[in-house]
């Protein structure tokens, strides 16, 4: 078996001194001017521990020193050197694309957080009520109307802290490469969004996050990076291109 840890160009280039999965010496196997990232490996399946992942993402990150990197998805495994070449060939032009898209990028992470909501409110469906009325006198109806009050408190703040996130976000995207936000409403742990960072405009990022932060002192902004550009890219990440099947 093959592990694959990217796809990056400048393939006449030596590779990182230091070694992949279970000790492994890296190595390349090229197609054209892009060359896939390996090792040997030759056990049944990856044990998923914190050790391993963080030589995987070691390996992406030293590459990234010297050349552009297309990283490919923790624990991709390919039958042999055969297979990961026609990868290559099938996904040359998509790969291409992506080496050009994350070209001296890097990727920030960040998480939009309420800094003032604390989780204590019982925000729970309020099922009980479908096709009930809620007039009357009893504790159960008094029950109900209050739960429904609750309800719609909640709604409208999720739709004020989603107006601000998407605020936020679209003052930080002004000045990054790319951006993708995920700000599904039912996410408890807040919205997340990724941003493409020219490498040497980072110092400059992060005070824009500084500034944004101040803007909005109802959240909390966590930032995390600099990361592979993992959310920007297709063809490396695409589980099917590494399949037994056809590259899409």
């Amino acid at each position: 078996m093959i592990y694959v840890y990217a796809i990056a160009d400048r393939p006449q280039e030596p590779l990182p001194g230091q070694l992949g999965q279970h000790g492994e010496a890296l190595a390349k196997i090229v197609w054209r001017d892009v060359a896939a990232v390996v090792s040997a490996f030759d056990g049944l399946q990856l044990s998923n521990t914190g050790d391993e992942l963080w030589r995987h993402e070691e390996v992406v990150e030293a590459l990234m020193s010297d050349r552009a990197v297309v990283p490919v998805r923790f624990g991709t495994l390919v039958s042999s050197p055969q297979r990961v070449s026609d990868v290559l060939c099938r996904a040359y032009g998509a790969l291409v694309q992506d080496i050009e898209q994350v070209r001296g990028q890097v990727e920030i992470g960040m998480r939009f957080l309420s800094a003032t909501e604390n989780g204590a409110a019982d925000d729970r469906p309020l099922a009980a009520c479908n096709g009930l009325a809620l007039s009357g006198t009893g504790p159960g109806h008094a029950y109900l109307r209050s739960r429904l009050v609750r309800e719609r408190e909640l709604r409208d703040r999720q739709r004020a802290r989603l107006e601000r996130v998407r605020d936020a976000y679209e003052q930080l995207a002004g000045h990054a490469t790319a951006s993708r936000l995920d700000d599904k409403p039912d996410d408890r742990r807040g919205a997340s969004a990724a941003f493409l960072v020219p490498r040497d405009r980072l110092g400059c990022f992060r005070e824009i996050v500084g500034g944004v932060a101040n803007a909005h002192p109802e959240l909390a902004l966590l930032c995390t990076g600099p990361w592979p550009a993992y959310s920007f890219v297709n063809a490396g990440e695409n589980p099917a291109n590494w399949s037994d099947g056809h590259a899409e």
